[in-house]
Protein backbone atom coordinates (compact mmCIF):
# COMPACT_ATOMS: atom_id res chain seq x y z
CA UNK A 1 0.00 0.00 0.00
CA UNK A 2 1.01 3.10 -0.20
CA UNK A 3 2.64 5.18 2.19
CA UNK A 4 2.90 2.06 4.54
CA UNK A 5 5.68 -0.10 4.97
CA UNK A 6 6.13 -3.66 4.88
CA UNK A 7 8.22 -5.84 7.52
CA UNK A 8 8.58 -9.30 6.71
CA UNK A 9 10.86 -11.94 7.92
CA UNK A 10 12.96 -13.90 5.39
CA UNK A 11 11.12 -17.10 4.56
CA UNK A 12 10.72 -19.62 6.47
CA UNK A 13 11.86 -18.24 9.54
CA UNK A 14 9.64 -17.45 12.37
CA UNK A 15 10.07 -14.81 15.55
CA UNK A 16 10.86 -16.26 18.58
CA UNK A 17 8.24 -15.68 21.16
CA UNK A 18 8.28 -13.97 24.81
CA UNK A 19 9.15 -17.03 27.33
CA UNK A 20 6.67 -17.82 29.59
CA UNK A 21 6.54 -17.82 33.42
CA UNK A 22 5.56 -20.91 35.28
CA UNK A 23 2.62 -21.04 37.25
CA UNK A 24 5.23 -21.21 40.67
CA UNK A 25 7.23 -18.17 39.26
CA UNK A 26 4.59 -16.27 39.16
CA UNK A 27 3.34 -17.63 42.55
CA UNK A 28 6.26 -16.45 44.22
CA UNK A 29 6.56 -13.22 42.36
CA UNK A 30 3.06 -12.48 44.04
CA UNK A 31 4.20 -13.47 47.32
CA UNK A 32 7.10 -11.64 47.40
CA UNK A 33 5.81 -8.08 47.16
CA UNK A 34 5.29 -6.51 50.16
CA UNK A 35 1.66 -6.13 50.74
CA UNK A 36 1.15 -9.14 50.31
CA UNK A 37 3.40 -10.24 52.90
CA UNK A 38 2.33 -7.78 55.25
CA UNK A 39 -1.67 -8.88 55.39
CA UNK A 40 -0.34 -12.30 55.88
CA UNK A 41 1.77 -11.01 58.79
CA UNK A 42 -1.76 -9.72 60.17
CA UNK A 43 -3.47 -12.62 59.31
CA UNK A 44 -1.15 -15.08 61.29
CA UNK A 45 -0.65 -12.14 64.18
CA UNK A 46 -4.59 -12.09 64.38
CA UNK A 47 -4.74 -16.38 64.39
CA UNK A 48 -2.27 -16.45 67.21
CA UNK A 49 -3.56 -14.05 69.44
CA UNK A 50 -7.14 -15.67 69.18
CA UNK A 51 -5.62 -19.16 69.78
CA UNK A 52 -3.53 -17.86 72.94
CA UNK A 53 -6.64 -16.09 74.34
CA UNK A 54 -8.90 -19.35 73.72
CA UNK A 55 -6.59 -21.28 75.87
CA UNK A 56 -7.03 -18.41 78.91
CA UNK A 57 -10.35 -18.76 78.50
CA UNK A 58 -11.70 -21.83 77.61
CA UNK A 59 -15.57 -21.64 78.00
CA UNK A 60 -16.88 -24.85 80.13
CA UNK A 61 -18.73 -27.50 77.91
CA UNK A 62 -20.78 -29.12 80.07
CA UNK A 63 -22.64 -27.81 83.56
CA UNK A 64 -21.42 -30.28 85.21
CA UNK A 65 -17.58 -28.43 85.35
CA UNK A 66 -19.44 -25.42 87.31
CA UNK A 67 -20.69 -25.57 90.50
CA UNK A 68 -22.71 -22.63 90.29
CA UNK A 69 -26.11 -24.58 89.20
CA UNK A 70 -25.49 -27.74 91.38
CA UNK A 71 -27.84 -25.99 93.11
CA UNK A 72 -28.49 -22.61 92.19
CA UNK A 73 -29.99 -20.56 94.59
CA UNK A 74 -31.95 -17.28 93.92
CA UNK A 75 -32.76 -14.84 97.15
CA UNK A 76 -36.11 -13.88 98.27
CA UNK A 77 -36.72 -10.25 97.48
CA UNK A 78 -33.62 -9.98 95.45
CA UNK A 79 -33.37 -11.74 92.45
CA UNK A 80 -35.34 -13.72 89.96
CA UNK A 81 -35.02 -16.78 88.06
CA UNK A 82 -35.97 -16.50 84.12
CA UNK A 83 -36.79 -19.78 82.27
CA UNK A 84 -36.65 -19.34 78.32
CA UNK A 85 -38.62 -21.74 76.14
CA UNK A 86 -39.53 -24.09 78.93
CA UNK A 87 -41.18 -27.23 77.85
CA UNK A 88 -42.64 -29.95 80.04
CA UNK A 89 -44.14 -32.53 77.22
CA UNK A 90 -44.01 -31.62 73.18
CA UNK A 91 -45.05 -27.90 72.75
CA UNK A 92 -46.55 -27.28 76.36
CA UNK A 93 -45.51 -26.38 79.68
CA UNK A 94 -47.20 -26.96 82.72
CA UNK A 95 -46.83 -27.52 86.62
CA UNK A 96 -49.20 -27.93 89.49
CA UNK A 97 -49.30 -28.71 93.25
CA UNK A 98 -51.03 -31.70 94.35
CA UNK A 99 -51.60 -33.32 97.81
CA UNK A 100 -52.86 -36.75 98.05
CA UNK A 101 -54.97 -38.11 100.91
CA UNK A 102 -52.81 -40.87 101.43
CA UNK A 103 -49.48 -38.26 101.21
CA UNK A 104 -48.20 -38.77 104.93
CA UNK A 105 -46.50 -34.95 103.80
CA UNK A 106 -46.93 -32.10 105.75
CA UNK A 107 -50.84 -30.85 104.93
CA UNK A 108 -50.85 -27.48 103.49
CA UNK A 109 -53.77 -25.06 101.80
CA UNK A 110 -52.73 -22.76 99.25
CA UNK A 111 -53.72 -18.99 98.57
CA UNK A 112 -54.04 -17.47 95.03
CA UNK A 113 -53.52 -13.58 94.20
CA UNK A 114 -53.48 -12.17 90.95
CA UNK A 115 -52.83 -9.04 89.38
CA UNK A 116 -55.08 -8.57 86.71
CA UNK A 117 -57.12 -11.77 85.68
CA UNK A 118 -60.45 -13.07 84.81
CA UNK A 119 -63.07 -16.18 85.38
CA UNK A 120 -63.43 -18.70 83.03
CA UNK A 121 -66.93 -18.16 81.13
CA UNK A 122 -67.03 -22.51 82.14
CA UNK A 123 -66.41 -21.15 85.91
CA UNK A 124 -68.60 -18.40 85.81
CA UNK A 125 -71.70 -19.91 84.29
CA UNK A 126 -71.13 -23.33 86.56
CA UNK A 127 -71.37 -20.14 90.19
CA UNK A 128 -74.28 -19.01 88.51
CA UNK A 129 -76.10 -22.31 88.25
CA UNK A 130 -75.51 -22.51 92.13
CA UNK A 131 -76.89 -18.88 92.98
CA UNK A 132 -73.84 -17.17 92.67
CA UNK A 133 -73.04 -14.01 90.25
CA UNK A 134 -69.00 -13.18 89.93
CA UNK A 135 -68.38 -10.46 87.74
CA UNK A 136 -66.62 -11.75 84.34
CA UNK A 137 -64.60 -8.96 83.65
CA UNK A 138 -60.91 -8.74 84.12
CA UNK A 139 -59.83 -7.60 88.02
CA UNK A 140 -57.58 -8.40 90.77
CA UNK A 141 -58.67 -12.20 91.57
CA UNK A 142 -57.88 -13.85 94.77
CA UNK A 143 -58.42 -17.35 96.09
CA UNK A 144 -58.29 -18.16 99.78
CA UNK A 145 -58.36 -20.87 101.47
CA UNK A 146 -58.75 -22.04 104.94
CA UNK A 147 -60.08 -25.34 107.11
CA UNK A 148 -62.87 -24.60 109.56
CA UNK A 149 -62.36 -25.99 113.44
CA UNK A 150 -61.52 -29.57 113.42
CA UNK A 151 -61.72 -30.35 109.90
CA UNK A 152 -59.23 -30.51 107.10
CA UNK A 153 -58.82 -29.04 103.76
CA UNK A 154 -56.53 -29.60 100.71
CA UNK A 155 -55.86 -27.28 97.66
CA UNK A 156 -54.72 -28.37 94.69
CA UNK A 157 -53.44 -25.94 91.92
CA UNK A 158 -53.02 -26.80 88.31
CA UNK A 159 -51.70 -23.99 85.68
CA UNK A 160 -51.34 -24.63 82.28
CA UNK A 161 -50.06 -22.63 79.05
CA UNK A 162 -50.38 -21.98 75.86
CA UNK A 163 -47.82 -19.42 73.72
CA UNK A 164 -48.38 -16.32 72.02
CA UNK A 165 -47.37 -16.28 68.29
CA UNK A 166 -44.32 -14.26 67.43
CA UNK A 167 -43.53 -13.84 71.36
CA UNK A 168 -40.35 -14.38 73.36
CA UNK A 169 -41.42 -17.00 75.70
CA UNK A 170 -40.08 -17.20 79.50
CA UNK A 171 -41.43 -18.52 82.88
CA UNK A 172 -40.44 -16.19 85.63
CA UNK A 173 -39.90 -17.62 89.13
CA UNK A 174 -39.44 -15.12 92.33
CA UNK A 175 -40.08 -14.61 95.91
CA UNK A 176 -40.87 -10.80 96.35
CA UNK A 177 -41.19 -11.23 100.10
CA UNK A 178 -39.57 -13.18 102.39
CA UNK A 179 -41.98 -15.88 104.35
CA UNK A 180 -42.86 -15.35 107.96
CA UNK A 181 -41.67 -18.70 109.11
CA UNK A 182 -41.26 -22.35 108.28
CA UNK A 183 -45.04 -22.54 108.06
CA UNK A 184 -45.11 -21.00 105.58
CA UNK A 185 -43.90 -20.96 101.41
CA UNK A 186 -44.29 -18.06 98.62
CA UNK A 187 -43.86 -18.23 95.23
CA UNK A 188 -44.67 -15.48 92.17
CA UNK A 189 -45.32 -16.49 88.80
CA UNK A 190 -44.97 -14.87 85.80
CA UNK A 191 -45.42 -15.88 82.24
CA UNK A 192 -43.72 -13.39 79.35
CA UNK A 193 -45.11 -14.65 75.85
CA UNK A 194 -47.46 -17.46 77.73
CA UNK A 195 -51.02 -17.03 78.70
CA UNK A 196 -51.66 -18.74 81.74
CA UNK A 197 -54.90 -20.89 82.44
CA UNK A 198 -55.46 -21.39 86.80
CA UNK A 199 -57.21 -24.25 88.36
CA UNK A 200 -57.99 -23.98 91.84
CA UNK A 201 -60.07 -26.59 93.42
CA UNK A 202 -60.50 -27.47 96.84
CA UNK A 203 -61.55 -30.52 99.06
CA UNK A 204 -62.22 -31.13 102.31
CA UNK A 205 -64.15 -33.58 105.06
CA UNK A 206 -68.26 -33.24 104.55
CA UNK A 207 -69.67 -32.76 107.88
CA UNK A 208 -73.15 -34.34 108.37
CA UNK A 209 -74.43 -33.14 111.15
CA UNK A 210 -73.99 -29.21 109.23
CA UNK A 211 -74.22 -30.67 106.16
CA UNK A 212 -70.93 -28.31 105.14
CA UNK A 213 -68.05 -28.86 104.23
CA UNK A 214 -64.61 -28.31 106.08
CA UNK A 215 -62.92 -25.98 103.45
CA UNK A 216 -63.80 -22.25 103.72
CA UNK A 217 -62.98 -20.59 100.23
CA UNK A 218 -63.47 -16.93 100.04
CA UNK A 219 -63.50 -15.84 96.18
CA UNK A 220 -62.95 -12.31 95.45
CA UNK A 221 -62.91 -10.74 91.67
CA UNK A 222 -62.31 -7.19 91.79
CA UNK A 223 -64.69 -4.93 95.16
CA UNK A 224 -66.97 -8.86 94.65
CA UNK A 225 -66.63 -11.15 96.94
CA UNK A 226 -68.19 -14.73 97.92
CA UNK A 227 -67.19 -17.33 100.58
CA UNK A 228 -67.87 -21.04 99.41
CA UNK A 229 -67.77 -24.49 100.93
CA UNK A 230 -65.35 -25.81 98.13
CA UNK A 231 -65.83 -28.53 96.16
CA UNK A 232 -66.30 -26.44 92.84
CA UNK A 233 -63.20 -25.72 90.85
CA UNK A 234 -62.29 -21.90 89.86
CA UNK A 235 -60.69 -21.18 86.65
CA UNK A 236 -58.40 -18.28 86.07
CA UNK A 237 -57.52 -17.18 82.99
CA UNK A 238 -54.18 -14.66 83.13
CA UNK A 239 -52.87 -12.85 80.34
CA UNK A 240 -49.00 -12.95 79.17
CA UNK A 241 -47.02 -10.54 81.85
CA UNK A 242 -49.08 -10.24 84.27
CA UNK A 243 -48.23 -11.70 87.80
CA UNK A 244 -49.59 -14.13 90.17
CA UNK A 245 -48.36 -15.61 93.55
CA UNK A 246 -49.24 -18.59 95.71
CA UNK A 247 -48.70 -18.93 99.33
CA UNK A 248 -48.75 -22.39 101.15
CA UNK A 249 -49.59 -22.76 104.55
CA UNK A 250 -49.09 -25.25 106.88
CA UNK A 251 -52.75 -27.10 108.10
CA UNK A 252 -52.08 -28.55 111.37
CA UNK A 253 -50.14 -26.12 114.19
CA UNK A 254 -47.63 -27.62 116.02
CA UNK A 255 -48.12 -27.19 119.56
CA UNK A 256 -44.09 -25.82 120.08
CA UNK A 257 -44.61 -23.42 117.14
CA UNK A 258 -42.55 -22.97 113.68
CA UNK A 259 -38.93 -22.08 112.98
CA UNK A 260 -38.87 -18.83 111.18
CA UNK A 261 -36.46 -20.47 108.59
CA UNK A 262 -36.36 -24.01 107.00
CA UNK A 263 -35.18 -26.35 103.94
CA UNK A 264 -36.34 -25.51 100.62
CA UNK A 265 -39.60 -28.47 99.82
CA UNK A 266 -39.92 -29.44 96.53
CA UNK A 267 -44.01 -28.56 96.01
CA UNK A 268 -44.53 -28.14 92.73
CA UNK A 269 -44.30 -30.92 89.71
CA UNK A 270 -44.38 -30.58 86.03
CA UNK A 271 -45.96 -32.22 82.83
CA UNK A 272 -48.76 -34.63 82.74
CA UNK A 273 -46.32 -37.10 85.10
CA UNK A 274 -45.89 -34.92 87.92
CA UNK A 275 -42.04 -35.29 87.24
CA UNK A 276 -39.83 -32.86 89.17
CA UNK A 277 -38.18 -31.34 85.75
CA UNK A 278 -38.33 -29.85 83.03
CA UNK A 279 -36.35 -28.71 79.66
CA UNK A 280 -35.19 -24.98 78.68
CA UNK A 281 -33.07 -23.80 76.26
CA UNK A 282 -31.45 -20.67 78.73
CA UNK A 283 -31.84 -19.83 82.43
CA UNK A 284 -31.05 -16.90 83.99
CA UNK A 285 -30.54 -15.46 87.71
CA UNK A 286 -30.59 -11.92 87.96
CA UNK A 287 -31.28 -8.58 90.12
CA UNK A 288 -35.08 -8.58 90.03
CA UNK A 289 -34.80 -4.54 89.55
CA UNK A 290 -32.17 -5.07 86.84
CA UNK A 291 -33.77 -3.38 83.32
CA UNK A 292 -34.02 -6.16 80.72
CA UNK A 293 -31.61 -4.79 78.54
CA UNK A 294 -28.98 -5.31 81.27
CA UNK A 295 -29.73 -8.47 82.03
CA UNK A 296 -27.16 -10.31 80.16
CA UNK A 297 -24.62 -8.70 81.42
CA UNK A 298 -25.92 -8.34 84.99
CA UNK A 299 -26.81 -11.89 86.40
CA UNK A 300 -25.75 -15.90 85.92
CA UNK A 301 -26.83 -17.32 82.82
CA UNK A 302 -26.52 -21.01 81.59
CA UNK A 303 -27.39 -21.11 77.63
CA UNK A 304 -27.74 -24.44 75.68
CA UNK A 305 -25.17 -25.66 73.40
CA UNK A 306 -27.91 -26.18 71.13
CA UNK A 307 -31.60 -25.73 70.62
CA UNK A 308 -32.24 -29.31 70.07
CA UNK A 309 -30.63 -30.10 73.18
CA UNK A 310 -32.20 -28.25 76.00
CA UNK A 311 -30.94 -27.90 79.01
CA UNK A 312 -32.79 -30.51 81.78
CA UNK A 313 -34.16 -28.49 85.54
CA UNK A 314 -34.02 -31.50 87.52
CA UNK A 315 -35.28 -29.72 90.26
CA UNK A 316 -37.17 -26.43 91.56
CA UNK A 317 -37.52 -25.97 95.25
CA UNK A 318 -39.18 -23.42 97.54
CA UNK A 319 -37.82 -22.03 100.82
CA UNK A 320 -38.96 -19.35 103.24
CA UNK A 321 -36.06 -16.94 102.09
CA UNK A 322 -35.05 -18.28 98.81
CA UNK A 323 -35.43 -20.74 95.69
CA UNK A 324 -33.18 -23.93 94.64
CA UNK A 325 -32.79 -25.29 91.06
CA UNK A 326 -30.67 -27.35 89.53
CA UNK A 327 -29.30 -28.15 86.07
CA UNK A 328 -27.66 -29.98 84.17
CA UNK A 329 -26.83 -30.77 80.03
CA UNK A 330 -24.68 -29.43 77.30
CA UNK A 331 -24.17 -25.67 77.49
CA UNK A 332 -22.09 -22.40 78.33
CA UNK A 333 -22.28 -20.51 81.29
CA UNK A 334 -21.59 -16.56 81.71
CA UNK A 335 -21.67 -14.62 85.13
CA UNK A 336 -21.46 -10.59 84.91
CA UNK A 337 -21.15 -10.57 80.62
CA UNK A 338 -17.65 -12.99 81.32
CA UNK A 339 -17.91 -16.57 80.56
CA UNK A 340 -17.02 -18.96 83.23
CA UNK A 341 -13.94 -20.79 82.33
CA UNK A 342 -12.28 -24.05 82.69
CA UNK A 343 -8.41 -24.39 83.29
CA UNK A 344 -6.04 -21.65 82.02
CA UNK A 345 -3.63 -23.31 80.19
CA UNK A 346 -1.13 -20.64 79.78
CA UNK A 347 -0.77 -20.87 83.87
CA UNK A 348 -0.51 -24.76 83.51
CA UNK A 349 2.47 -24.28 80.84
CA UNK A 350 4.19 -21.43 82.82
CA UNK A 351 4.44 -23.96 85.84
CA UNK A 352 7.55 -25.94 83.37
CA UNK A 353 10.39 -23.60 82.45
CA UNK A 354 11.60 -25.47 79.65
CA UNK A 355 8.02 -25.19 77.56
CA UNK A 356 7.44 -22.02 78.75
CA UNK A 357 10.94 -21.19 77.39
CA UNK A 358 9.85 -22.67 74.01
CA UNK A 359 6.46 -20.64 73.94
CA UNK A 360 8.17 -17.55 74.69
CA UNK A 361 10.58 -18.48 72.33
CA UNK A 362 7.89 -18.78 69.37
CA UNK A 363 5.89 -15.47 70.43
CA UNK A 364 9.49 -13.79 70.29
CA UNK A 365 10.26 -15.17 66.84
CA UNK A 366 6.28 -14.36 65.42
CA UNK A 367 6.83 -10.79 66.76
CA UNK A 368 10.59 -10.18 65.34
CA UNK A 369 9.34 -12.01 61.81
CA UNK A 370 6.44 -8.98 62.05
CA UNK A 371 9.11 -5.98 62.40
CA UNK A 372 11.00 -7.03 59.64
CA UNK A 373 8.00 -7.27 57.19
CA UNK A 374 6.55 -3.81 58.83
CA UNK A 375 9.64 -1.88 58.99
CA UNK A 376 12.33 -3.94 57.14
CA UNK A 377 15.64 -2.28 57.84
CA UNK A 378 18.01 -0.71 54.72
CA UNK A 379 20.16 -2.43 53.02
CA UNK A 380 23.68 -1.73 52.65
CA UNK A 381 25.34 -1.41 49.62
CA UNK A 382 29.35 -1.48 48.67
CA UNK A 383 30.74 1.79 48.48
CA UNK A 384 31.76 2.81 45.07
CA UNK A 385 35.79 2.52 44.02
CA UNK A 386 36.05 6.04 41.95
CA UNK A 387 39.61 5.89 40.56
CA UNK A 388 41.55 9.10 40.89
CA UNK A 389 41.36 11.63 38.45
CA UNK A 390 44.61 12.62 35.98
CA UNK A 391 45.73 16.31 35.61
CA UNK A 392 45.11 18.28 32.59
CA UNK A 393 48.07 18.56 31.73
CA UNK A 394 48.83 15.35 31.35
CA UNK A 395 45.77 14.66 29.09
CA UNK A 396 46.37 14.29 24.89
CA UNK A 397 49.66 13.57 25.15
CA UNK A 398 50.44 17.29 26.76
CA UNK A 399 52.93 14.65 28.98
CA UNK A 400 55.51 14.93 25.70
CA UNK A 401 55.48 18.86 26.22
CA UNK A 402 56.34 18.97 29.34
CA UNK A 403 60.02 20.45 29.73
CA UNK A 404 63.12 18.16 31.70
CA UNK A 405 62.94 20.80 34.72
CA UNK A 406 59.15 19.71 35.24
CA UNK A 407 60.07 15.95 34.68
CA UNK A 408 62.96 16.63 37.58
CA UNK A 409 60.51 18.22 39.57
CA UNK A 410 57.85 15.50 39.44
CA UNK A 411 60.64 12.94 40.31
Amino acid sequence: MPGQERISSPAGQRVPGAPRTSFWAMQAEFYHRLKVQRSIVVMVLAVAAYLQYYLVNVPIADLSQTTKFSPATVKAAEQVVSFKNPETDAGSFELGFDQPAESQKQRMVVDAYFDQASLSDETVHKLASLGVHAPPDAAAISYLTAAVANGSCTTAVQVQTSGISGQARAAEFSQSELAPSDRHRLLEVRMKGLDSTVTLSSQGTFDAISSASSCKVTLRVGNWQQITGGFVPVVVKVPAGSGYRLRWEAADIQPSGWNTGGPALPLLAFGRGHRQSFRVEEIGVYAAQAAERNRAHDGLVAQSEHKDAPLTVDSLMIGTDHLQFGVSGKGRVLENGSAIVTVNFLETINKYPLIAALFGAANLGLLNWAKSRFFPQPRTTPAEVVPFPKEDGMKNGVEDEVGPEDKAARG
